[in-house]
């Protein structure tokens, strides 16, 4: 199975990040509908402020990459994966059987 947190889990997504809060977007493979990650404050820990530009940098990329994979893996849990054609699909694109068995998106129905 593909891990969700090396890329992102819909084919489109949206980065929302600033300075002080890391935000992502996922949207439905068929429909486009948009869930959003939760914020995620940027924690510059113990470090002296101002900070030095390059710690910084590496702080705020290492954090921004963390809170990325745990948004993807959020997503993951929002969305459901159609077994027929695999794609990433909202609640309301997707069909669940009574059975469990055949779960798949409106398009493949």
């Amino acid at each position: 199975m593909m891990d969700p947190a090396a890329n992102p889990v819909t084919k489109k997504s949206a980065d929302y990040c600033a300075l002080e809060k890391f935000a992502f977007g996922f949207f439905c493979d068929r429909c486009g509908k948009e869930w959003r990650s939760m914020r995620y404050d940027f924690n510059p820990g113990s470090f002296v402020q101002p900070l030095d530009p390059a710690v910084f940098e590496i702080l705020w990329n290492d954090q921004r990459r963390a809170a990325h994979e745990r948004a993807n893996r959020e997503a993951a849990l929002a969305f459901n994966r159609c077994r027929a054609c695999g794609r990433w699909v909202c609640q309301a694109c997707y069909c669940l059987s009574e059975t469990g068995v055949s779960d798949i998106c409106k398009d493949c129905l």
